[in-house]
């Protein structure tokens, strides 16, 4: 512990130590910036191939997971091709939905049908937008049944 910072561990000679550390600062920062833009480009490209699979896929009918839900819609996952769209909260004609944040749900005044984290569904592919890379769905069934008593106001 009495020689900390006294021991000088370069192997290089001193200046070609100082050129390689200022030619480091310049390139790590460089090359970090590169591989964020392939990463956002491969990105990018994966979700043009699902845009452009799911628009041949218009109007068919698939069975899905819900893996996430908000005051909009709630999101599906289709099990059979690892695709995630949206169901929008103004595709759910059969009722008027609530976002319940507290149960992390949408939930239906009259039917009471609940869309939940978890749930299958069966969804509708409606419209493929391919340069914005989403896909909005429509259900088709699923949903779970609830109590009334477990929806009174939060």
């Amino acid at each position: 512990s009495t020689c900390h910072d006294k021991i000088n561990w370069n192997v290089l000679a001193p200046a070609l130590q100082e050129e390689l550390e200022e030619a480091f600062h310049f390139l790590v920062p460089y090359l970090n910036d590169r591989e964020k833009t392939a990463e956002e480009a491969e990105k990018d490209l994966e979700g043009l191939q699902k845009a452009e699979k799911m628009k041949e896929r218009t109007g068919k009918v698939f069975k899905g997971l819900i893996t996430g839900v908000q005051s909009y819609g709630f999101f599906v996952e289709i099990e059979d091709l690892l695709v995630e769209g949206l169901v929008h909260v103004s595709s759910l004609k059969d009722d008027w939905y609530e976002y319940r944040s507290r149960h992390g749900c949408l939930v239906g005044r009259k039917n009471h049908i609940a869309y939940r984290l978890g749930d299958e569904v069966e969804v509708e592919v409606k419209s493929v937008d391919y340069y914005r890379q989403q896909i909005d769905l429509v259900t088709v069934g699923g949903g779970s049944s609830t109590n009334s008593d477990n929806w009174k106001d939060e």
